[in-house]
């Protein structure tokens, strides 16, 4: 008889992340250390309970904030996956800037490490009756300055001095200094006197863009569209001549040549220039989507002619997600349970994509695998419990104490090897043997 399909309790509280489609949208690393605060545990407590839950270990000088877990490399898209597993929340690589893997070279996002901020949101956060948190956009260090308050992004307290405070301790509370407990929302009389460059602001609004669009993607971006965006602008605006559209955002003639023949990406800080001077916004160029944008007025350089031959790409794989629910629903009505992994591998994907975008189903498919897996291991103990009795009895009987070695010689190994905890299945036998040894005796004097 199949289980009814409920919707599993998350392991983790589920969160409701700040910010979600707008430029403010908060970070993975934000989220992270709300998480930590709300079950009262440590951020390396909480990082060693995602990594025990999925198999992993972690090391003891383990620095879970600088594993840029709000990036664009692998240990975001794991963090992510995790995180949205254990709570059950949805999409929460939308907090960190994986949807643009495929069009930012892995080395091309660079993180402030430090950890910046602007007091002024923490401010606002605080009057308007929210919890404070870290925006994703101070995750880039292409972002210097808020562009809401028009001001610097700063890392050191307003109380103490001190540098680096925004999570470089083991208990983070986002808003508040890790070093002295003040409120980080104080502004500083060298906050006020700085003023902002307008290349700064305009930089900072254009990932704010990027930022809020990443909830509404019809279609992930991808490298294919990114690309012809490049050499759409290098055709319309310089006829096809890569020479003085490298002398324009200041790179090598080679380094345009490897986007355009050999599989490389440009770095984020490269896009905005590329964005900066052909007049298209970042996140329409990401996005290949150039439909509307016209070429500045150039000066004519001279350059080598572009070679109008392009290597075929396959077309980006277009993920039905409905289908996929669909056959997740299905997998749950086998006799036999499939864990998620087999669900992942079936549908070719990877399990890490099902967390985030088919969270619940998912989760179903992953309870019941693991009681799948408890039967299993207690059928193979109930099995196993005569022989082990019978093996207590006869070396109790020689006058020696139970140990694994004793065990091995009277128990067949293929019985042994598929009993789980060993040594705790040969302590609850002889608990249950000596109780029920006391039962009889009192029965006899009875």
């Amino acid at each position: 008889m199949n289980r009814p399909l409920t919707n599993p309790r998350s392991t983790l509280h589920a969160l409701i992340p700040f910010g979600v489609g707008t430029a403010d949208v908060e970070s993975l690393l934000s989220y992270f250390c709300r998480l930590a605060v709300s079950h009262s545990v440590s951020t390396l407590i909480l990082s060693r309970t995602i990594a025990q839950h999925f198999g992993h270990s972690v090391a003891a000088n383990f620095d879970w904030h600088e594993r840029q877990i709000a990036g664009i490399r692998e240990s975001a898209l794991t963090w992510s996956a995790a995180l949205s597993a254990l709570t059950s929340v949805q999409n929460l690589d939308n907090l960190t800037f994986l949807p643009w893997r495929e069009v930012i070279s892995q080395n091309g996002l660079s993180i402030f490490k430090r950890g910046q901020f602007c007091s002024d949101c923490f401010t606002e956060d605080v009057a308007c009756g929210r919890q404070p948190y870290f925006r994703l956009a101070w995750e880039s260090t292409e972002v210097t300055c808020c562009p809401i308050h028009r001001k610097p992004l700063s890392c050191d307290c307003p109380s103490c001095g001190k540098n680096n405070v925004r999570h470089a301790a083991a208990v983070v509370v986002p808003g508040w200094c890790t070093h002295c407990g003040g409120f980080l929302g104080e502004t500083t009389k060298s906050e006020k006197s700085q003023e902002v460059e307008p290349a700064s602001l305009w930089k900072a609004r254009q990932i704010g863009e990027l930022l809020a669009s990443q909830d509404n993607l019809a279609i992930t971006s991808n490298r294919s569209q990114f690309i012809g965006a490049i050499t759409q602008i290098v055709s319309t605006a310089h006829g096809g001549k890569a020479a003085p559209f490298s002398r324009r955002i200041g790179i090598a003639k080679s380094t345009v040549h490897h986007w355009l023949k050999e599989g490389g990406t440009p770095s984020l800080e490269i896009s905005l220039k590329i964005a900066a001077h052909y007049g298209v916004s970042l996140k329409n160029l990401l996005s290949g989507e150039l439909s509307q944008w016209q070429p500045p007025a150039l000066d004519e350089q001279l350059a080598f002619e572009l070679s109008s031959s392009q290597t075929l790409r396959n077309a980006p794989r277009t993920i039905d997600w409905t289908s996929i629910e669909e056959n997740l629903v299905a997998f749950l009505s086998l006799p036999t349970p499939i864990s998620v992994l087999e669900a992942a591998r079936r549908l070719d994907m990877e399990a890490r994509q099902l967390y985030l975008r088919a969270n619940k189903t998912t989760r179903q498919l992953g309870e019941r695998w693991k009681d799948h897996l408890k039967r299993k291991q207690e059928a193979k103990v109930v099995a196993a419990w005569p022989y082990l009795e019978y093996a207590c009895l006869e070396i109790w009987g020689e006058g020696k104490t139970v140990t694994r070695r004793e065990i091995l010689k009277r128990v067949p190994e293929e019985v042994l090897s598929s009993v789980p905890n060993l040594l705790n299945v040969l302590k609850e036998v002889q608990e249950h043997l000596q109780q029920s040894e006391s039962l009889s005796k009192s029965e006899l004097v009875a």
